[in-house]
C-alpha cells in the first residue's frame, strides 16, 4: 500500500510539475457558475465574449467528485476532450473528467485504485480521455435539451451530471467552443 501511495505522489508530483497540459491557441475559455445557472465564454485576458443564462446541471445538483451514477455535476478544471454529434443532444462537448485532482481525491477516500488513478493521469498527460468506467464515472460535458422538454430545462436541473443548454444557446456556443478549450465549472 505505501509503494503504491508513492507512486501515486509521485505521478501527482510529475504531473503538477509539468503544469496543465498546454493546449496551443486555446486563450478562450469557458466558467460555468452553477450558483447564477450561467455559462460564459472569456477572452484570455477575461473579458466576456458570450454570456448563456439558465443553464441546467446534474439533477443531484454539483459536488466535487461524481460518482457513477449520482447525477451530480463535478466541480473542477477541465478541457474540451472531443466534439461529436449526438442523436440525443444534437452536440455533445464531452470534458476530460475525471481529472487527476478527482482521482486523488477519490484515492485518498479509499474510493479508487491506484491503477485507475495512474490511468487517469496518464490520459490527462496525453490530451486523451480518462478511462470513463471508473468508480468517477465519465461522460461529463456541454449538451443542448436536443428532442426534450424545454420547458423541463427552464424549471429544472435535469441533467445526469452534464451542463445543459437550450438548442438555440448550444449552436451559439458552437461557434467559440473547440477541442483543447478551458471549462471550470465552479
Amino acid at each position: 500500500m505505501l509503494m503504491h501511495k508513492n507512486i501515486r505522489l509521485a505521478a501527482l508530483l510529475l504531473w503538477l510539475a509539468l503544469g496543465a497540459p498546454t493546449w496551443a491557441g486555446q486563450a478562450r475559455w469557458v466558467l460555468v457558475d452553477t450558483e447564477t445557472r450561467t455559462l460564459t465564454v472569456l477572452s484570455e485576458t477575461d473579458q466576456t465574449l458570450d454570456r448563456f443564462n439558465n443553464i441546467s446541471v446534474g439533477r443531484g445538483g454539483v459536488a466535487p467528485l461524481h460518482y457513477h451514477g449520482e447525477e451530480t455535476t463535478p466541480l473542477g478544471d477541465y478541457r474540451i476532450i472531443r466534439i461529436r454529434p449526438s442523436d440525443r443532444f444534437n452536440t455533445f462537448f464531452e470534458l476530460d473528467y475525471p481529472t487527476p485532482e478527482h482521482a486523488e481525491m477519490a484515492v485518498e477516500g479509499g474510493q479508487l485504485d491506484a491503477d485507475s488513478y495512474d490511468a487517469i493521469v496518464a490520459a490527462r498527460l496525453a490530451h486523451h480521455l480518462p478511462p470513463q468506467d471508473t468508480v468517477l464515472g465519465g461522460r461529463i460535458g456541454i449538451h443542448g435539451v436536443g428532442r426534450g422538454d424545454g420547458e423541463v430545462h427552464s424549471e429544472y436541473d435535469w441533467t445526469e451530471g452534464c451542463i445543459a443548454l437550450t438548442n438555440s444557446q448550444l449552436r451559439r456556443f458552437a461557434h467559440w467552443a473547440k477541442v483543447g478549450m478551458r471549462v471550470v465549472i465552479r
